[in-house]
């Protein structure tokens, strides 16, 4: 009889050991996928390793239910997933849960059914390899930055690509992408968000057709088992695109990661263990398969120019656009000043309008960004002050008129809008702030001809509709583009030459030590969609908070504000200074939470960690009807942690409670 030791993506701390039926031996071997049975339900799991005696009570050991066929996860695979079980604070089996999603269930329907058309365009399975378009022509500069990075690369250290807006990085990534495959060996390109993806993959289709697989989340479990068994397998070097998660895929010869908008914080996981960071993972899988990592950015993050400064990335910048221009003139809308001098209509100064009524009539196109989706952001009762706030969290309930409801944007819950006020009874109820439903409407009094779209999470749900509103814009279909953060990241539209900020102040009042980095990214970024091609591009920023910092660095850019903000990390201890673990607690007995606390606080206590702050409330202090407590644990770079960490994830394990989370490296 043999035995085997396996991962099940759960939270248990060890290997379970299961016995191998006799039909099954001599096909299993350590890294196998096979399925087992915990309490009534079937999970994948891997083989850690084969044994002849159990270390316990045989009697006790059920078998192993069957294997799947796929090749076994290589020893490279598995040390990749304890670096990412060890950093993060998580166990192994719930690292191993991003390695074996769905994609590696025995599915029972047919996979080609299932697939849709795009899908399968993007698979790049089956048939002779089509040629592909001729790659980019790299102008000057860019070729320069290729060979800086090929030199990087060859003396052992991963790069940052520092590029402005519209510089032309996509075509160095092509470029690299293609060597690499004439080596044999594949390519990973991340990218933040599933919209971003869409258009990536219609270029690198150009150049890469039959080779190109796509992985993100929103495909169905058929196509992502597909790509998972061609890459586990490596019938050929291939080019996988892909959003954080694709880092789990079991890759044998990976030659090339590129992490695309690396500063964008959507590649950080934050809704269950590991709680990773895909830029930073990404650095950890390149270690392990000894492949090169390019980030890029046009706003590098100060995590990386960090990492530049003491020598651990290399630099590679890229300083003008590819099709020539200038970056976007900016100007600042105060609008304290706007509206005593009666220069407001609605949400729009008479700046803006004036500004896009003169792109209109040019049949250029416009941008509209603002924070905040839905039509209001708050209702109160006029009558007695009552604000309308979630049950469970216990912040103000947006309004969305298109489906006349209620609904907290942080738990989900939603509720019809009520015809008087629930506190007093009073139909008296009026709605508060604007959001990107409210802007659509007023653009469309003001531009009753124009062609206007909304792109936010509200109109996006369907990833047809997503992808159907991107393709208008980019033909030019839609004149007027309203949206939310979605429409920040890196894409590319050629007849957009203004772009405009509503309530820029929202965006640099968030409690959060990184909040002028994220706002001058985003800004940045922003400023960057207009004036790619040959007309010139503006951003007008409207804000009653002119005075801002933030706003001085935009309309003033240069490394004296980065330095400035870095200056003031170090000062105060924060990333990427030094490094942050936060202990988040929750219950929805405030007594219970005390208790917890308490526990947390003398394991704390013993674990040789100094900089200890807490337990106090974060700034959503409820949260899903659940009380939420924090601890901050600060220690500096040059400190050892990583036994340090071990000893405290040891102790915090023995906390009975499911309602304790640990994040290493929070971005918030």
């Amino acid at each position: 009889m043999k035995y085997v030791d396996v991962i099940i993506p759960l939270r248990f701390r060890d290997s379970v050991t299961y016995s191998v039926p006799q039909e099954l031996e001599g096909r299993i071997v350590p890294g196998s996928i096979v399925k087992v049975t915990v309490v009534g339900r079937s999970y994948t799991a891997v083989v850690l390793r084969v044994k002849d005696v159990p270390g316990f009570d045989p009697s006790k050991i059920i078998p192993l239910r069957d294997v799947v066929k796929f090749p076994p996860v290589t020893q490279a695979n598995m040390d990749f997933l304890r670096q990412v079980a060890s950093y993060y604070m998580c166990s192994l089996g719930e690292a191993f849960r991003f390695a074996a999603p769905s994609t590696v269930k025995a599915l029972k329907r047919d996979r080609a059914k299932e697939a849709d058309a795009e899908e399968a365009a993007g698979n790049g399975s089956g048939g002779q390899e089509p040629a592909g378009a001729a790659l980019p022509v790299l102008s000057e500069e860019q070729a320069k930055a290729a060979d800086s990075i090929r030199n990087l690369f060859s003396s052992g250290k991963n790069v940052l690509l520092h590029g402005v807006t519209g510089s032309g990085k996509t075509e160095i990534y092509i470029t690299l992408a293609d060597e690499c495959l004439r080596k044999g060996r594949s390519v990973l390109y991340l990218v933040p968000e599933v919209a971003l993806s869409r258009q990536i993959q219609k270029r690198l289709e150009e150049h890469f057709p039959g080779r190109l697989l796509v992985y993100h989340s929103r495909q169905t479990a058929a196509h992502k088992r597909e790509v998972y068994e061609q890459v586990a397998s490596c019938p050929a070097p291939h080019v996988i695109l892909g959003l954080r998660s694709s880092l789990f895929l079991p890759y044998r010869d990976l030659g090339l990661i590129i992490v695309d908008e690396e500063h964008d914080s959507s590649y950080k996981q934050t809704d269950q263990a590991p709680r990773y960071h895909g830029r930073d993972t990404a650095l950890m899988l390149g270690r392990t398969m000894r492949c090169p990592v390019l980030l890029g950015s046009a706003t590098p993050s100060f995590e990386s120019l960090y990492n530049v400064q003491t020598g651990r990335l290399g630099l590679v910048s890229l300083m003008h656009r590819y099709f020539g221009g200038e970056d976007s003139s900016v100007v600042l809308v105060d609008m304290r000043k706007e509206r005593r001098k009666n220069a407001v209509k609605g949400p729009f100064s008479l700046i803006l309008l004036k500004a896009m009524a003169a792109r209109l009539e040019r049949h250029e196109q416009v941008l509209i960004f603002r924070s905040r989706r839905a039509y209001a952001s708050a209702v109160e009762c006029g009558e007695c002050g009552a604000v309308l706030r979630c049950p469970g969290c216990n912040i103000p309930l947006s309004y969305h008129k298109f489906n006349h409801s209620l609904s907290c944007h942080y738990c989900g819950y939603s509720t019809p809008f009520p015809a008087v006020c629930p506190e007093c009874g009073k139909d008296a109820l009026r709605m508060l702030g604007d959001g990107t439903e409210k802007i659509e409407e007023a653009l469309r009094e003001f531009f009753p001809e124009a062609r206007i779209g909304r792109f936010d999470a509200d109109t996006v749900r369907d990833k047809r509709e997503e992808a159907r509103i991107l393709k208008q814009f980019a033909e030019g279909k839609i004149d007027i583009l309203v949206g939310t953060q979605m429409i920040t990241k890196g894409f590319d539209f050629s007849r957009l030459t203004l772009t405009a900020v509503l309530k820029a102040e929202t965006v640099t009042s968030v409690f959060d030590f990184r909040a002028d980095e994220r706002a001058l990214q985003l800004l940045r970024q922003l400023m960057g969609r207009a004036g790619r091609r040959s007309s010139a591009g503006e951003m007008i920023v409207q804000t009653f908070r002119a005075e801002h910092p933030v706003f001085n660095m935009l309309l003033c850019p240069g490394g004296e504000d980065i330095r400035r903000l870095m200056d003031e990390r170090r000062e105060f201890g924060y990333p990427p200074f030094t490094r942050l673990i936060r202990i988040l607690l929750r219950s929805k007995e405030q007594d219970r939470l005390e208790t917890m606390a308490q526990n947390v606080s003398a394991v704390l206590d013993r674990s040789g960690f100094r900089d200890v702050s807490g337990p106090a409330a974060p700034p959503q202090e409820k949260a899903g009807g659940e009380y939420q407590l924090q601890f901050l644990v600060k220690t500096d770079r040059a400190h050892s942690w990583a036994q340090a960490k071990e000893r405290l994830y040891r102790e915090l394990r023995r906390i009975p409670s499911t309602d304790l989370t640990i994040d290493v490296d929070p971005v918030n």
